[in-house]
């Protein structure tokens, strides 16, 4: 079976069924337009025509302002007013069809977690290849995503001012973006070959997944690339499509190949006919290394620098757990000293120890530490660790010594006969042992120092009598010695 280590993949009818995303909305709009205004759908369909290819797309945002016939039978007035129940009837019907094929999300996360490189290349412009990507939620999963650049804006806008968020709304916040040279499309085999190089790969590591047998499966082929048709995508022969080459901005020539598509010559090597998920049973996937020196020297900082963030986060752990310990030691001796002198309070007619109030008025603090250990620091750690791994499985092949981080996550937990014992667990054990001792010293305390008192009490007495033993002399006995002349003290 084939090692791969770099999937590339396109994006449109491939993650999602981009010619059901573009039509159901453009027709929505259109149909408004008509409506609205008695134009003939053809009249529409001509001057939106002339608007896509003077802009060079299909998905360009201004089209309404721009449409002739509504500048003529509409003059000076501002159209994207006007006729604001298309624009909405637009992006009702694009935020009810935006979504991914079955399955897509959960396979590249499965390719992602072999730690295969992760490439998007599409023809569609960056503005709404961003938008996809981050509302189906492939920002964070791609590493790389090719497009071409945007189109122009009308006269006298500028982006800032047709933007209502902040600029780093429209941003891709994980995946790199590059833009493909301009007028170059596909089936281009020098620009598939160009992004290849530029991330640090071999076509002989590289598979490439697309749904049109010419424009995708023919650059494949041609760039000596392992090619993989998603045959469930094939979008050319749906009825849909008819209205898509009526207003392209594709040259003839690009349209006479999408119909010779149904004649491809080109035969796949590999098909994926219902699922994207399909690919994984194709390929033995390996971690992607870039094997270039300065790639393998920033890998290799960006693990020493990701080991000391986990040395940084433990550290502060430990610190965590040893300061709770001095809270129980200073806690039992701040007890016992009132202990000692019996220092009592008086709540609700109930006489308690004043120890068994400050033992138990420690456990909300010790329970703080916990939650601060537990759910803050802790899983910055785990954090860590992970991410220690992910840079391991990249760097493994070349540097099988790399592997910290992977080691102790193998020999942290602690194996009982039926239970495997986590760092998280062992942390539960702790907190809660300590807890539930403070708890027990604060009862007993209540009870033990009682009888202790009442015993004090009863045993004084007889310690005193034991204590006294000169004899006694009564009174009488003691007038007797007096009158007696042997008791005299004098001579004569």
């Amino acid at each position: 079976m084939k090692i791969v280590t770099v999937v590339i993949t396109d994006l449109d009818n491939t993650l999602f069924d981009w010619v059901r995303i573009w039509h159901e909305p453009f027709k929505a709009m259109l149909d408004e337009l008509v409506l609205t205004t008695g134009i003939e759908e053809a009249v529409l369909i001509r001057d939106i025509k002339e608007v896509f290819t003077r802009r060079g797309t299909s998905e360009y945002a201004f089209v309404i302002q721009e449409i002739k016939a509504l500048q003529e039978k509409y003059p000076g007035e501002d159209l994207t007013k006007k006729f604001d129940s298309a624009i909405h009837a637009f992006r009702s019907d694009r935020k009810r069809v935006l979504e991914l094929y079955p399955g897509i999300e959960e396979t590249l996360q499965t390719l992602k977690d072999h730690g295969v490189l992760l490439v998007g290349y599409t023809e569609s412009q960056e503005f709404y290849t961003h938008y996809r990507m981050r509302t189906l939620g492939l920002d964070r999963i791609f590493d790389f995503i090719y497009s071409p650049a945007d189109h122009d804006i009308p006269e006298g806008l500028t982006r800032e001012q047709i933007r209502i968020l902040s600029p780093e709304h429209y941003k891709l916040r994980r995946t790199v973006h590059r833009n493909t040279p301009e007028s170059d499309y596909k089936p281009n085999p020098g620009v598939l070959l160009q992004i290849i190089s530029e991330v640090g790969a071999t076509p002989d590591e590289v598979v490439y997944v697309g749904d049109h047998p010419l424009k995708d499966i023919g650059m494949a082929q041609d760039a000596k690339v392992t090619d993989v048709w998603a045959e469930y995508g094939f979008a050319v022969n749906r009825p849909e499509y008819e209205l898509l080459r009526q207003v392209t901005h594709w040259s003839n020539q690009s349209v006479d190949n999408d119909k010779a598509a149904l004649t491809n010559p080109h035969i796949p090597s590999h098909i994926l006919k219902k699922s994207f998920s399909e690919l994984l049973d194709l390929f033995d996937f390996q971690p992607f290394v870039d094997r270039s020196d300065d790639k393998l020297k920033l890998g290799l900082e960006a693990w020493k620098v990701t080991v000391e963030v986990q040395k940084h986060f433990n550290d502060l752990e430990m610190r965590i757990r040893n300061y709770a310990l001095t809270l129980i030691t200073a806690t039992l001796a701040a007890a016992g000293l009132t202990f000692k002198e019996d220092i009592r309070l008086n709540v609700f007619s109930w006489n308690l120890p004043l120890g068994s109030a400050i033992i138990f008025g420690a456990i909300p603090i010790w329970i703080a530490f916990y939650l601060m250990d537990r759910f803050w620091y802790h899983n910055l750690l785990l954090g860590a660790v992970e991410h220690g791994k992910f840079i391991e499985r990249r760097l493994r092949p070349v540097f099988p010594e790399i592997g910290l981080a992977d080691a102790i996550g193998k020999a942290s937990p602690t194996h009982l006969r039926w239970y495997k014992l986590h760092s998280s667990n062992k942390m539960d054990i702790f907190y809660c042992l300590g807890v539930l001792a403070l708890l027990i010293a604060s009862v007993a305390s209540i009870f033990v120092q009682k009888p202790l008192e009442n015993a004090s009490k009863t045993a004084q007495p007889a310690a005193t009598a034991g204590l006294d033993t000169k004899p006694k002399i009564s009174t009488s006995d003691n007038q007797g010695a007096q009158a007696s002349p042997g008791m005299s003290g004098k001579t004569h």
